[in-house]
């Protein structure tokens, strides 16, 4: 996005870095998306190289000298490109690295992670708390529609982020009782030898071996072996 931001600003007129970086933190537009002001530079940089856009001149300001650019005709068309791409994209996007944790967390102490999750959804609640103000001060009876949803879906997003953290707090016990029957069925299965397409089928197979190899060697915990060879027949 923040070749979109670059490429549209000097679409508009030439300039140099320093005041789109001043309009970023102007508008908050760091606040919403992903646009860091400090990569402004070496954006400009890389657009420069690619021929998106030119050196238009250079001015003294004092000890430091400002370059001033330009969009050149192949920086317009990738503007319309970049554009139309966004345009494209989710809001926000379904997958989250998240989704798929919580099973890993037997590997960290429970008071390690609650309190670095409560942390996280107290900074959870200051974002919305800044974003119900900004959604206050902006819409307004005429304001657009899209600006009313923007809000609206930040600020629901930001909300069922705050309840899957606490979700994930009330059932910490049981998210960590299931990494602990991943690692055991992980021990279990040698996934090198199971090919994508092949069912459930070979890798029950695999565990109702490797129970039993358990049973022969350790004979004393044979009833909860058997235990679990029962629940894997079973399915």
């Amino acid at each position: 996005m923040i070749k979109v931001l670059i490429l549209y600003y000097l679409n508009t007129k030439p300039t140099h870095g320093y005041e789109i970086q001043k309009f970023i933190k102007y508008t908050q537009l760091d606040s919403w998306t992903k646009i860091q002001s400090g990569s402004i530079y070496y954006a400009l940089d890389k657009l420069e190289k690619d021929g998106m856009i030119s050196l238009l001149r250079e001015e003294s300001i004092g000890s430091k000298i400002r370059k001033i650019f330009s969009i050149t005709d192949e920086g317009k068309k990738e503007l319309e490109r970049c554009i139309t791409e966004e345009l494209q994209k989710e809001i926000y996007e379904v997958g989250s690295d998240k989704f798929i944790l919580y099973p890993f967390l037997n590997s960290l102490d429970k008071e390690h992670i609650v309190k670095k999750v409560n942390l996280h959804i107290e900074a959870l609640k200051e974002k919305k708390n800044y974003f119900e103000k900004w959604q206050k001060i902006k819409i307004q009876p005429d304001s657009l529609k899209v600006e009313t949803l923007s809000f609206e879906i930040i600020l629901s997003n930001l909300d069922y982020q705050i309840r899957w953290h606490a979700a994930l707090l009330q059932e910490l016990d049981a998210c960590q009782q299931l990494g602990k029957k991943t690692e055991d069925f992980i021990r279990k299965v040698d996934f090198s030898t199971v090919n994508a397409d092949e069912n459930t089928q070979i890798i029950q197979q695999q565990m109702v071996e490797k129970l039993k190899q358990e049973i022969l060697a350790e004979p004393l915990s044979a009833e909860k072996k058997l235990e679990e060879l029962i629940q894997i027949l079973k399915k």
